[in-house]
């Protein structure tokens, strides 16, 4: 017989203490600023065939410096809590496994987060010593450079039985959880919409007031109604058949059928007025027919593997751009190899959201694309604002060091970053003379846009600033004034039109209260990773169920 217990645990992990006494002594990495930070994953049962709510989560601790080869967290920030059912198997006096990972990630001097090492630990087991409170410490190896260190993980994990428990309750609350997403969502800052001029793309006179993240509720909206649907993603499924688009074969959108030669993208000279009023663009865009969210893609958390197959394209295609009905192509390949990934358990063990990393995808072998970690970058919007950003690279640090290389004035090859921001990924292509960024989400371009969108950056591009003097601001007469004109309007773009709404927002929040280095990590944090083709031995290396052979003027 089983026995359903349900407990709020609370996990707080104090230190990490690393058993060498010369790590810190003087050599080249004592003199380097050593910070950690811990990522808290929670795995637990399914029960009755139900997925719970709270089954996977994950937490990030703040990020601590390193002093006397220990790293402490003394704030109630980094206190976690989690309801978790635990099933006892009577007979055999054991429960089920409610298992809590603890990643502990690494950097020297400012620079991006690597995992240094893992540990496991069954908060089930630990629950069913019936004592309220329980302090372990947890051994753990931590990879360092090329040195293995012996470490201590010290852990306060707290249990607290709720009593009058039924399974209904569970089952009402997870009938809620979606709603209560969306109400969270729907609770961020607000911006006046604007409709772009002299864009094929309308925006309902309806909307006056929308959500800075309205993106993500189409994209939420999107998982839910599939999700909902009863039918699978296979090959012989409805959906598959009367909903989703099946891409073209390799390589047959590349050649123009009646011309025999390849079509070039149809550019529209258009402005965009940033989120926030204050600026507007004047730039060349390019239109998908729709965008990843479509029912021909259903692709609505597919960016990641969106942005390696696009990648991947632009490596094998150096000077070319794709044609529409490319793009369109494009984004249905790419849907499809990210829905493939979500038949994979363990990808969605580790992504239940269906919302992969980068790494991931990758991994997968979806196409031969690899990441150069020596020529990738990770900074944050304006770190000076903010005292726990002290120190760390600026994205105009970024920006200085990759327009300086087409500036070098020697033959330049294209290169092609994939950048995340935002719980988002996008790409963005350099040329000598222009640079280019390609998103398959529509409305991160503006609101009610439903189709993917390609911004080109040239010596024709221009930004315009409001200007209003003091005595005119009754009137509301505004002027405007070109502040950029030129390919840099590609930073200005970022900064002015993605980032401007969430950093005045940070900073508000800032004035008022001490915002976490997590909040800001989520928020500010931008990441530029250049991509490379692999050679075929490589890519033969890295080859899985999920990649596809191509040819280079293939998707």
């Amino acid at each position: 017989m089983a026995v359903t217990r349900k407990y709020k645990v609370k996990i707080r992990p104090l230190k990490v203490e690393l058993e060498v006494d010369d790590f810190d002594k003087e050599n080249e990495e004592s003199r380097k600023v050593k910070m950690m930070t811990i990522e808290v994953k929670w795995k637990g049962e399914s029960k009755f065939g139900l997925v719970q709510f709270n089954k996977y989560k994950k937490d990030f601790t703040s990020r601590r410096f390193m002093k006397d080869n220990c790293v402490k967290w003394d704030n109630d920030a980094d206190e976690f809590e989690n309801v978790c059912c635990f099933t006892e198997n009577q007979s055999l006096k054991k429960y089920s496994a409610w298992d809590v990972t603890f990643n502990v990630l690494y950097a020297t001097n400012f620079q991006k987060m690597m995992l240094i090492g893992k540990v496991v630990v069954n908060v089930a087991e630990l629950g069913a010593r019936r004592m309220c409170v329980v302090e372990e410490k947890v051994p753990i190896t931590l990879n360092i450079g090329k040195t293995s260190i012996s470490a201590m993980l010290h852990v306060n994990i707290t249990f607290g039985e709720i009593k009058d428990w039924v399974e209904s309750r569970q089952l009402k609350w997870l009938s809620k959880s979606s709603s209560v997403c969306e109400r969270k969502l729907d609770e961020s800052s607000t911006f006046e919409a604007e409709v772009p001029k002299g864009s094929s793309q309308t925006q309902p006179d309806l909307v006056k007031k929308v959500g800075w993240f309205s993106w993500k509720r189409r994209r939420l909206s999107r998982e839910e109604a599939l999700i909902n649907r009863s039918c699978s993603f296979g090959v012989d499924s409805p959906l598959n058949q009367q909903n989703v688009e099946k891409p073209e074969p390799c390589g047959a959108e590349s050649r123009d059928q009646n011309e025999g030669s390849r079509k070039k993208p149809d550019w529209e000279v258009t402005e965009l007025q940033s989120r926030d009023r204050q600026t507007k663009l004047k730039t060349d865009v390019f239109f998908a027919s729709f965008d990843q969210c479509s029912d021909k893609a259903a692709g609505e958390s597919a960016c990641t593997a969106l942005v390696v197959v696009f990648s991947h394209w632009l490596q094998s295609n150096r000077d070319a751009m794709p044609t529409r009905s490319e793009f369109d192509n494009l984004i249905l390949h790419g849907s499809t190899e990210w829905r493939k990934l979500c038949q994979n358990d363990t990808y969605i063990n580790d992504f239940p959201n269906k919302h992969f990393d980068l790494d991931t995808v990758l991994h997968a072998g979806i196409r031969p694309i690899s990441i150069s970690h020596d020529q990738s970058f990770v900074g944050f919007f304006s770190p000076e604002k903010f005292d726990s950003l002290q120190g760390v690279m600026s994205f105009d640090q970024i920006w200085d060091k990759i327009s300086s290389v087409t500036a070098d004035g020697i033959e330049f090859e294209p290169k092609v970053y994939i950048i995340s921001w935002n719980d988002h990924f996008f790409i963005l292509k350099v040329e000598a003379n222009a640079y280019y960024i390609i998103d398959t989400l529509g409305e991160r371009l503006y609101e009610g846009c439903s189709k993917a969108y390609i911004l080109r950056f040239d010596d024709n591009s221009m930004i315009y600033e409001n200007i209003v003097a003091e005595e005119e601001k009754s009137q509301k007469n505004d002027k405007e004034e070109m502040i950029w004109k030129g390919k840099e309007c590609c930073r200005e773009f970022i900064k002015r039109f993605l980032a401007a709404i969430p950093l005045k927002e940070v900073e508000e929040q800032e004035k008022k209260e001490t915002v976490s280095y997590v909040s800001l990590h989520h928020r500010l944090q931008i990441e530029f990773n250049l991509s490379y083709l692999l050679s075929s031995s490589s890519s033969s290396l890295t080859s899985s169920p999920f990649s596809s052979s191509s040819t280079t003027s293939t998707l």
